[in-house]
């Protein structure tokens, strides 16, 4: 039992995290930019359906639907993706009168599917104020799939840790039969962890990608989609390593190299440019992780049973373990200022939570190690044995928030402003869809609630609040009704740059009073 006890943390905290953090949906790929326009009315039909997204998407597994009122699906042609892998058309048959709703699937670049409808409508129906609505499958944002991506996270760095510093002090083990088999054991335990892990973390891909289980839709998810390529080839490293490793310390290092290497390319360092770079720092990060991570627990299964040898092994360890963190603070910091156009987005995402109380715990990481350095030269076992403990479950912890982390988008998502007020003898609504830089769709409705009142005219203008010079936007309205109910509406480019924005509606009534309200909103 006393073998198995560090393995208690390893579910304490993988239960307590999975619990902490909110379930929210991991969408990555945003859609940026739709046309025709959410909630736009369009006088005729339009040609196509066109989907602007903010990172590359997958060559396979896109769809674009249209329906009509009935549910309908419209028949025409499939979409087709861009060469820049950023944008989905499809092209549609003239459509009559109505509402018409557009539904995508898509798969972004770091291998996680997004779905998402709105709605537009065409002729002289009207269509209401919608929401574009991304979402995940089911189980997409279940506590157990939450779960199911920290036990892979924690079995990949636990795993190659392991045989990366088995390699590393392959002379010491030899001179101790007893130490040597215990490693080679533990060693096939924490590989049969991984390949579980493994087939549960595929389940999750393609319980994400696949509406239908079917051979082909698999052979198709394995062979023509980035995830697929990156779990298929950490498979085929996971079945050969019970028949390769523990022969030779090169081939060890090189397995553990490709199977971190196969992983660095599903995730958010593929969804960036440049490649090279993004993917590299991730290599990097993760080598550094399972080092550090796989040398906690070595020193923490043989403390009490081969106290001198963790005593020797410990010194060549504190030394890999300080580079190991400087590597994975740099490497974070680096690729952070990569995926962040702005660095106050820290503080506007979970992405940006989670991340700082990952730092912060490094940062106490850092202390411990420094304290066990010490408690080393005083040669203090009972200190030096609680600090390495409370050492592994930081990095349990850190681990944990990891497997949530890489999930997360790092990016602001915009979302639609739907802005109600109530004011005295008058209601109204201002929307502002997708709310992205570019084009959008502006509509503003107004009741007027005093008899013999109506609502003769309604301004928008938009105020950009970060630069002075910048001169207040004019929204040109066109109405299309007025009375004691009042609509206005137009789209067009009149968002033209990310930043800090003020909406302000004036409202002139039938008696040529005027009212002015403001709200205040940000377009990532």
């Amino acid at each position: 039992m006393k073998v198995i006890k560090p393995f208690r943390y390893i579910l304490l905290f993988i239960l307590l995290l999975s619990l902490g953090f909110p379930q929210a949906a991991f969408a990555h790929a945003v859609l940026e930019k739709v046309v025709p326009v959410q909630d736009s009315h369009l006088q005729s039909s339009p040609k196509e359906i066109t989907l602007t997204f903010n990172e590359r998407l997958e060559s396979e597994f896109f769809t674009i639907k249209v329906f009509d009122e009935s549910g309908e699906e419209i028949s025409g042609n499939k979409a087709k993706l861009s060469v820049d892998h950023k944008q989905l058309s499809r092209p549609l048959p003239k459509l009559t009168d109505g509402n018409y709703t557009v539904s995508y699937q898509v798969i972004s670049a770091d291998g996680h599917p997004v779905k998402g409808s709105y709605i537009f409508s065409v002729g002289a129906g009207f269509v209401g104020n919608s929401k574009v609505v991304e979402f995940q499958t089911e189980n997409q944002g279940s506590p157990l799939t939450s779960i199911g991506r920290i036990i892979y996270y924690l079995a990949l760095l636990l795993t190659t840790g392991w045989i990366w510093w088995g390699a590393w002090v392959r002379k010491h083990l030899e001179e101790s039969e007893q130490l040597k088999q215990s490693y080679k054991n533990k060693g096939f335990l924490l590989l049969m962890a991984f390949l579980l892990a493994n087939i549960g973390f595929g389940a999750i891909i393609a319980s994400g990608y696949l509406e239908q289980w079917n051979l082909s839709s698999l052979i198709a998810l394995i062979t023509d989609t980035t995830a697929g390529q990156s779990w298929s080839i950490s498979m085929i490293l996971s079945l050969l390593s019970f028949v390769i490793l523990f022969r030779s310390p090169w081939v060890d290092r090189v397995w553990l190299l490709l199977l971190l290497a196969a992983k660095s390319v599903n995730g958010h360092a593929f969804a960036f440019e440049p490649k090279v770079i993004t993917v590299s720092l991730d290599f990097i990060h993760l080598l550094a992780a399972s080092i550090w991570s796989g040398g906690l627990l070595y020193i923490l299964m043989y403390l009490k049973k081969f106290p001198a040898h963790v005593r020797n092994f410990m010194r060549r360890y504190s030394f890999s373990a300080l580079i190991s963190m400087v590597v994975l603070i740099g490497s974070g910091l680096i690729s952070t200022f990569m995926y962040l156009p702005k660095i106050e987005y820290l503080f506007v995402t979970k992405w940006g939570t989670l991340l700082l109380i990952k730092m912060a715990l490094v940062l106490l990481v850092l202390v411990v190690a420094g304290a066990i350095r010490f408690f080393l030269k005083k040669r203090t076992e009972n200190s030096i044995r609680n600090l390495i403990k409370l050492d592994f479950i930081l990095m349990l912890s850190i681990t944990c928030i990891v497997g949530i982390l890489t999930f997360l988008i790092p990016i602001p998502e915009n979302k639609p402003l739907d802005w109600h007020e109530k004011a005295e003898g008058m209601d109204f609504t201002t929307s502002i869809s997708p709310k992205v830089p570019g084009t959008n769709a502006f509509m503003v409705e107004a009741n007027s609630n005093e008899v013999g009142l109506g609502i003769k005219r309604i301004e928008l203008n938009i105020i950009n609040k970060d630069n002075p010079d910048v001169a207040p936007i004019h929204v040109p309205l066109e109405a299309y009704g007025q009375g004691d109910y009042a609509h206005f509406m137009t789209e067009g480019s009149y968002l033209p740059f990310a930043g800090n924005w003020t909406a302000e509606v004036r409202i002139l009534d039938t008696e040529d009073n005027e009212k002015v309200y403001r709200k205040d909103f940000v377009v990532y």
